[in-house]
């Protein structure tokens, strides 16, 4: 190893990412980071790029009353806190590939014993930046891990159609599984232009499989992607 290799590794924070929320979607961030880096820090090599650790958690992150129903109040499984707590033992802050775990971010801080930087509040952050007064959300289910801060923050917010949301749901299911074809393409472009039907400044896909649904759609000038926005985030905090 070089001494520039090794100057390197030691002034970046290695980021620990729970993975596997899902599969695709944690790929995708993984290659965001890299391709955030590239353009962040000078490269040599392999070795313009922060120490990263990732763990694919493969369970639902809540704890489930019967196969498909979460217990009431919603929990976080301690498995999922176990795999918090193996990244916090190798890495210096933790990432969340997905948006809507970040409810259990003080959960998953404490199992870890790290920070966790989050999608969302950067996301947020940079809806204020332009400006947006109403933003279109989307997520699995119902967006709270958005809509909750955009009330506190007062950002007017529109969602989807329950019908709407349902298709949605299995949409993102069935990306999850490796299992989505065009129709499922079809029904999340369905979602945005649903939205823009509602007089919004712009969209949040609020979770990290409606964006690899979208494709190019994402290219819109509307539309943000919180994955990218994370690993610009996270690229920064590393080398900070």
């Amino acid at each position: 190893m070089t001494n520039s290799e090794n100057n390197n590794e030691q002034t970046m924070k290695t980021i620990g990412i729970l993975g596997g929320l899902g599969p695709q979607a944690t790929i995708d961030l993984e290659m965001r980071l890299h391709k955030a880096a590239q353009q962040a820090i000078p490269q040599e090599k392999n070795s313009g790029y922060p120490p990263m650790v990732v763990q694919y958690y493969r369970h639902a992150p809540v704890l489930l009353a019967d196969e498909n129903t979460p217990a009431v109040p919603w929990q976080p499984d301690p498995r999922m806190l176990e795999v918090a707590r193996n990244l916090g033992a190798v890495s210096d802050f933790l990432l969340i590939a997905s948006n809507g775990v970040h409810s259990f971010q003080k959960e998953i801080e404490s199992a870890s014993g790290r920070k966790v930087l989050n999608m969302i509040d950067v996301t947020l952050e940079e809806v204020k930046k332009k400006g947006w007064q109403k933003a279109g959300v989307l997520g699995l289910m119902y967006p709270m891990v958005y809509t909750t801060r955009m009330d506190e923050m007062g950002i007017a917010y529109e969602t989807i159609d329950n019908e709407l949301q349902e298709k949605l749901n299995q949409s993102i299911f069935r990306m999850m599984e490796g299992n989505e074809d065009e129709a499922d393409r079809v029904i999340a472009i369905e979602a945005i232009n649903q939205l823009r039907n509602k007089n919004i400044d712009g969209i949040i896909p609020g979770c990290t499989e409606i964006p690899l649904l979208l494709r190019e759609n994402m290219d819109a000038s509307d539309i943000l992607n919180p994955a990218q926005l994370l690993a610009e985030a996270a690229i920064k905090y590393s080398v900070s």
